[in-house]
């Protein structure tokens, strides 16, 4: 994607000077930073890349001293801090680091040229600090009349183009349109097989991967069985785009979700997915043009982004929270760059922003009963996937506190100053509150997790020590005894042992790692959520009434969903949650007939 495209957002007039960032001094940049690792004592060499005439610094000056536009006094302050504090660090480090390492590569002579070095940047780079500090507290001074007023008008802070923006879901819908998230993905993928990688948990699980080098379409090309050709609805001699292309627009007419009247949607859902995993990795294809699917026997193919879906109800709630960031990352993994990660998880605010805009713009002020009973169904549907109650509390608690904030904001918001902005700063604190309770509980189903993990080692060790030692034993008696030795070899039985105790306490260990899970899944979504919210109410392509109307609104739809309750009072099954997204998952039983137990 362009430079453009990676921003995120719909192109959007930006405010006040000084837009440009550090564009306009990069040349200065440049020198600076070439200087700055010459005063550290860094071979220059090993700042560039491999690319030649055109060779860039892998380490750039804003990664040290950020010169990034600063939203305010404050954020001015914050970044002058830390630049100053990174200057003193910095020269204090290069101080005693320069000499030992020019010791220990040079000897007397390098000694004495670190220590040159090391004085050098001791002097500068706190200077340069300090200088960096000042600039940025006096931008961020010169930045704040705008800043207030472009808060008030109800614009949000872009802190990756450092500009002010407005959100319009009109916009927002067209910009949605020119790409989609499975384009994205794609590219990943596509660098990860090109460099002979796995792109993700799935790639790896499917033992997809290789060079990456399409097959070249020959016009003559035969294939045992044309099934999952047919299925995709392409010729036998497509290519590797053009299979990804059938795919998405056959995923997208066939999801379950956009067919809720057919019962078999899922079923052929499941059909396309099974048949794109094997037509889109050449290794695979190859066995499936060869021997059709008795090439394929032993591969299980495994969907991830449906385990996450089907493990935490995701897929019944889609319209509501979107592709986990779990989902995304098992999908494509770290092949993702931050611009591509951070563009897909913009794409998925705005498509729920959409969306709510959509649910809210239902409600007429009226006839109230009918937009609670509508959301009440859908609550009680909702409620029945798993992790469904949890998830729609958190969603609703979203709700009602951005909506109160919203409606008692003075800046940006429908409040005056009456209350001097305390009921708004109390939702945030609340909300606050409950991000902070979210990331305790995940660090402690961590700890709780890999203390029992430790515990299975040190269990499984005792256990193999004790069957190696009783082998050993009951050997030497037989060898007294004049009986044959035992083909069991010690190491056979202290393995199994050791392989007993780590199964017991794997199992022991699981539900600790899936409540970590969900808890890193719902930190995900309340930080979505609340995203989403602010597009919906800070909506400019409708008015300011239409925005307290959607404000009451989302205020009732909050309440209603936080009032979800399990059906028939049933508690989560968190194993049991799991088997049924194990079962989702590895799909080639679903989809390829019988399963074990039918076939016997």
């Amino acid at each position: 994607p362009t430079p453009r495209a990676m921003s995120g957002a719909p192109d959007r007039p930006s405010t006040g000077a000084g837009a440009g960032g550090t564009g306009q001094s990069s040349a200065g940049m440049d020198a600076m930073t070439s200087a700055l690792t010459a005063y550290a004592g860094v071979p220059v060499g090993t700042l560039q890349t491999a690319a030649g005439s055109d060779s860039t610094p892998d380490v750039d000056f804003n990664d040290v001293f950020s010169l990034r536009r600063p939203q305010n006094l404050v954020s001015g302050l914050s970044s002058g801090l830390q630049s100053t504090a990174k200057g003193v660090l910095a020269g204090t480090a290069a101080l005693f680091a320069a000499p030992y390492v020019g010791a220990q590569q040079g000897g007397p002579a390098g000694f004495a040229k670190g220590l040159a070095a090391g004085l050098a940047s001791a002097i500068v780079l706190p200077v340069v600090g300090v200088s960096v500090g000042v600039t940025q507290i006096v931008r961020g001074a010169m930045n704040t009349p705008e800043a207030i007023h472009e808060a008030h008008s109800g614009k949000r802070w872009n802190k990756h183009t450092r500009t002010w923006v407005q959100d319009d879901l009109v916009k927002e819908s067209v910009f949605l349109s020119e790409t989609s998230d499975e384009d994205i993905i794609a590219a990943a993928r596509a660098r990860a097989k090109a460099g002979g990688r796995t792109a993700g948990v799935q790639d790896y699980l499917n033992g997809n991967g290789g060079d990456g080098d399409d097959a070249e379409n020959d016009p003559t090309k035969s294939v045992k069985t044309t099934e999952f050709y047919d299925v995709l609805q392409v010729p036998v001699t497509a290519s590797e785009s053009e299979i990804k292309r059938a795919y998405y627009l056959l995923a997208r007419k066939l999801h379950p979700d956009k067919n809720p009247d057919d019962p078999d949607a899922g079923s052929k859902f499941q059909k396309i997915g099974e048949a794109y995993q094997v037509l889109s990795d050449q290794t695979l294809r190859k066995k499936y043009d060869a021997s059709g699917k008795d090439g394929l026997k032993e591969h299980n193919f495994v969907d991830t982004s449906q385990f996450f879906d089907a493990l935490f109800g995701s897929e019944q709630m889609e319209g509501l929270v979107g592709r986990l960031q779990l989902a995304t990352l098992a999908v494509a993994g770290a092949e993702l760059t931050k611009a591509e990660t951070r563009l897909l998880q913009e794409r998925r605010v705005g498509r729920l922003a959409i969306k709510l805009a959509a649910i809210l713009d239902g409600f007429d002020v009226d006839k109230p009963d009918e937009f609670v009973g509508r959301s009440t169904a859908m609550t009680t549907t909702l409620a029945s996937a798993s992790y469904g109650t949890e998830m729609l509390r958190i969603i609703g608690f979203v709700y009602e506190k951005q909506a109160n904030e919203f409606v008692n904001d003075p800046v940006g918001g429908l409040g005056t100053w009456a209350d001097l902005g305390l009921r708004s700063t109390y939702a945030r604190f609340e909300q606050a509150r409950g991000r902070v309770n979210s990331q305790v509980n995940a660090a402690q189903a961590g700890w709780k997790a890999y203390s029992v993990y430790r515990a299975g080692e040190a269990e499984a060790l005792k256990a193999g020590a004790d069957a190696d030692k009783s082998d050993r034993a009951k050997q030497s008696e037989g060898e007294s005894q004049g009986e044959p030795s035992s083909k069991e070899s010690p190491s056979d039985a202290k393995s199994a042992s050791a392989d007993a105790a780590r199964a017991k306490y794997t199992q022991n260990a699981m539900p600790h790692v899936l409540e970590a899970l969900w808890n890193a899944s719902a930190l995900d979504i309340e930080h979505t959520i609340r995203n989403v919210c602010f597009k919906v109410l800070h909506d400019f392509s409708v008015d300011k009434k239409k925005r307290a109307t959607r404000a009451d609104a989302l205020t009732r739809l909050g309440r209603i969903f936080q009032n979800a309750k399990s059906p028939d009072g049933a508690k989560p099954d968190a194993m049991g949650n799991l088997e049924k997204a194990m079962r989702k998952a590895f799909t080639k039983n679903e989809d390829g007939g019988e399963s074990d137990e039918e076939a016997r």
